[in-house]
């Protein structure tokens, strides 16, 4: 999942990029300009705004922009702004959480993959596919999709984790009774047979780390 963070603290943008960036595709900003230009460019799944650029209280302003592109892109107040009035204009604002600094990096993490599965719809089209998350299906022109066992699980598995990259230590540990006599190749066969009953290129392969099902944004 792509994300984007605008803020006016350099360091700190550049600290959430790299503490991030191992799950996540980041992009960071510093101006309200800037950032509008990354979201003409891009889809983002979750987009975190400070409440103030240089002194100005320009959030209102990023989330109109944010949610005229996309309803479905969640977005996150990152601010210095803690009173209960604050956090009610964050909100009142069309913000989805609001979150308070100094932060822990684990609780922004939290937030993060929270919103993205609250804003996960309940069945996903894929081009001939439908993917239904409450049922746990995937339907290809008009029928439902046969898969193994360790093919469903490891896709819905994904679907879960997303958009977290999973490792294959990870995914190994999760869907099999017996890991500890697997090697990660396994996973690497079964994401192959995968791919060839799943005709999207929706499972993505990030060299060394594992895997992630990135979704389109609506």
């Amino acid at each position: 999942m792509r994300i984007l963070i605008v803020d006016d603290e350099k360091e700190l943008l550049q600290l959430l990029q790299i503490s991030l960036s191992n799950e996540l595709i980041v992009d960071i900003s510093d101006t309200p300009e800037e950032a509008k230009n990354y979201l003409d460019a891009y889809s983002y799944g979750v987009v975190i705004f400070d409440r103030t650029f240089y002194g100005i209280d320009r959030v209102k302003e990023l989330i109109e922009y944010t949610k005229k592109k996309n309803p479905q892109t969640a977005v996150l107040v990152l601010s210095a702004l803690s009173n209960v009035e604050d956090k009610v204009e964050g909100f009142e604002y069309g913000g989805d959480d609001y979150l308070e600094k100094p932060f822990d990096i684990k609780e922004l993490r939290a937030r993060i993959n929270a919103l993205s599965r609250r804003f996960m719809p309940k069945k996903i089209n894929l081009e001939s596919h439908i993917i239904d998350i409450e049922n746990k299906t995937i339907e290809y022109n008009g029928s439902i999709l046969k898969l193994s066992k360790n093919e469903h699980n490891l896709f819905f598995y994904l679907l879960k984790r997303s958009p977290n990259i999973v490792s294959r230590e990870e995914i190994i540990d999760a869907i099999y009774d017996h890991p500890e006599s697997l090697s990660s190749n396994v996973i690497d066969e079964l994401v192959a047979r995968l791919r060839k009953k799943i005709d999207t290129n929706i499972i993505k392969t990030i060299k060394t780390r594992g895997y992630v099902i990135e979704l389109p944004s609506a």
